[in-house]
């Protein structure tokens, strides 16, 4: 007779463990490890290009004409936070990065809906999508991109 009760007592103390432990593990989960809480921030897309030899005047231009007024367009309207244009002062060679330029989204759910936002301020600019595409062929001519990529920010606490 006392066999039978090994079984429904050894499942009973599992289930009063999990009922005990269980809570405290999800308290415990919750907790940042160390005291050091890591909180995402803004995203941002670093685009590296290479000016192509003789094309900095004509890529200054397209800059000033397009890139920029299309930049703070986008800022007026919440799409980009912020934009910066920098130049690489420490190149490794003939073929390495001139020109980056650094777009910061709020957050990865601005990507989401970039397209359908900026091509109202893109075709205003531009004045047609045909005039936009010529614009973005010609920009293809005068520089070659190097690296495009997503970083996002992040912030420690305690």
């Amino acid at each position: 007779m006392r066999k039978y009760w090994i079984v429904p007592s050894t499942l009973l103390l599992v289930l009063l463990a999990f009922v005990f432990v269980l809570p405290w593990a999800q308290v415990a989960a919750q907790q940042p490890a160390g005291g050091v809480r890591v909180t995402p921030g803004a995203v941002t897309r670093v685009i590296l290009v290479k000016v192509n030899p003789g094309q900095r005047p004509a890529f200054d231009q397209d800059m000033m004409d397009n890139e920029i007024p299309v930049f703070d367009e986008e800022k007026k309207a919440g799409i980009i936070s912020n934009y910066e244009i920098f130049n690489n002062v420490t190149t490794n060679g003939p073929n390495d990065w001139g020109v980056g330029i650094a777009l910061t989204y709020p957050n990865y759910a601005t990507l989401d809906s970039l397209g359908e936002r900026a091509d109202p301020i893109t075709l205003k600019h531009y004045g047609s999508a045909e005039k936009r595409q010529a614009a973005a062929d010609h920009r293809n001519q005068i520089r070659t991109v190097q690296s495009s990529r997503l970083q996002r920010t992040i912030h420690y606490s305690r």
